[in-house]
């Protein structure tokens, strides 16, 4: 019998998005909203499959195949990567995915869901060889359409009609995410074939557990206003929703017991922020004597106000990474990003007590914030080689669709780029947001200078080397010497 729906997470974009560092030093992720999708639909009756072409690293006419056997009455390509600011670069292998759809299964209704469809409905809509857009988190929404409704009550659906474009309004977000969100269908991803792979830092001493690994969401959304990230253009509003902690354990005994996990990545914005979620997790956990390693995100004003005893609670229970969103060292960039209040003295802190508790960092720091200059963007440097961070990500201020930025350089003609790969952070046609007195090439050029400055700095290698060991710091020389080539500094592709 044909399903009534396949959720297809898209591949064939991995190099062009991490050109050589593709190979050994990115992640391939579980893509948990997908399953979470797929969990949600069933649960309602209706019959699913899912093709993580990504995990399969399958190319688009072999896709196309897989579909056409499967021969499912919609087809959604789920557009959702590690995070909604990481996730337009996989626009430019959706667009190509949906041409070969349309070319080979032409009566098939296509649909697009995810963070960029729903920051760029209409856009999206017009530019992309679909039937249906998306917008919001989809479950409402694909719900509606299975079930037969009119397009015209189908919440937060695109299309178009007699050359047209038609759209209803926006549904509202699940409000109980533990009731209605409930089901998980990892049963759907080929979990025990060795075919994800965690973030190279996350195993840093033990690189060979990489494969054992998956990630999920433990809330949704964010009460905060950075002008530099997109999520709510998804979630439509600015608060968190969290599942309960019995169902983040659950989740946890599933991929431990069943699938032989070890590396735990959670996605969610904020896990470091409300005690009486974090927790009871942590504790269960302790109870069930899992030996795992986790990562999650985690402010610097919340972690300010976290207790060393607490920290350390954590790193027993295996939370062994925290990625702090540090971005950059000027009070004042800060306040004009709408990232906090906190300062330098703050920031040093926090970061001594995380790693009196043993919990390393993967840092983020940020160059071509508005307010950026030469100066600010080596204090930054400076100021990450003084934290000495395990593992720092240095990033590009990017104007992303559904951010305060895209808007403000829409309003002010800045140049974007031409195609979403543009986005990609490590691809070769990045382009990343000037500032008023830097250019684009001058913003990428000091950030890859920062890069390898940092990783390449033998005091940084002793420390992984004494910490991690040799093949952890072999590993680290093996990434600093894949030079990612870029269009705007005149590289040759």
């Amino acid at each position: 019998m044909n399903p009534d729906i396949l959720l297809i997470n898209p591949g064939g974009s991995r190099k062009r998005i991490y050109q050589e560092l593709s190979k050994d030093y990115s992640a391939v992720d579980t893509p948990f909203w997908a399953i979470l999708t797929a969990g949600y639909l069933r649960k309602e009756g209706f019959s699913v499959e899912l093709l993580d072409a990504n995990a399969e690293n399958i190319d688009y006419d072999e896709t196309v195949e897989r579909i056409q056997r499967t021969a499912p009455k919609y087809i959604a390509i789920i557009c959702y990567s590690q995070q909604a600011n990481v996730s337009t670069p996989i626009m430019v292998g959706v667009g190509e995915l949906c041409r070969k759809i349309k070319e080979k299964i032409p009566g098939r209704n296509l649909i697009l869901t995810g963070w960029h469809p729903s920051a760029l409905p209409e856009r999206t809509l017009q530019e992309e060889e679909c039937d249906f857009i998306v917008q919001g988190e989809g479950f409402y929404s694909l719900k509606d359409l299975l079930s037969g409704k009119e397009y015209r009550e189908v919440r937060g659906l695109w299309w178009q009609e007699k050359g047209e474009v038609r759209s209803n309004r926006r549904p509202e977000n699940v409000a109980d995410l533990t009731g209605e969100l409930s089901e998980v269908a990892w049963d759907l991803l080929p979990m025990n074939e060795n075919r994800y792979r965690a973030f190279n830092w996350m195993c840093l001493g033990d690189l060979g557990t990489r494969n054992r690994f998956a990630s999920l969401f433990t809330s949704l959304g964010c009460p905060f206003y950075c002008t530099f990230c997109a999520i709510h253009a998804t979630y439509g509003e600015h608060r968190l929703r969290s599942w309960n902690p019995e169902w983040v354990l659950n989740q946890l005994d599933l991929l431990v017991n069943k699938n032989n996990v070890k590396n735990i990545n959670l996605h969610d914005e904020l896990f470091i922020f409300q005690r009486s979620h974090y927790y009871p997790i942590a504790a269960g956990i302790l109870e069930r004597g899992y030996d795992l390693n986790i990562a999650s995100f985690a402010r610097v004003d919340i972690l300010d106000k976290t207790s060393l005893e607490e920290l350390a609670f954590l790193k027993k229970a295996g939370f062994n990474w925290f990625k702090l969103g540090i971005e950059s060292s000027n009070e004042e960039i800060i306040r004009k990003s709408s990232k906090g209040n906190f300062t330098k003295e703050v920031i040093r802190r926090v970061v001594k007590k995380v790693h009196e508790a043993g919990i390393d960092l993967c840092a983020n720091f940020m160059f071509g914030l508005p307010g950026d200059s030469v100066e600010t963007m080596r204090e930054n440097l400076e100021f990450a080689l003084e934290l000495k961070c395990a593992f720092p990500s240095f990033f590009c201020t990017m104007a992303i669709p559904g951010s305060e930025l895209y808007n403000m350089a829409l309003e002010n003609n800045t140049p974007l780029p031409d195609t979403w790969l543009g986005y990609a952070s490590q691809g070769y046609d990045f382009l990343p947001l000037p500032t008023d007195s830097l250019s684009s090439a001058e913003v990428l050029r000091f950030r890859d200078l920062a890069f390898n400055t940092y990783f390449t700095n033998q005091d940084y290698l002793n420390l992984i080397g004494e910490k991690f060991g040799n093949e952890s710091r072999k590993h680290i020389e093996g990434m600093t010497s894949i030079k990612l080539k870029r269009k705007i500094l005149g590289d040759q592709s």
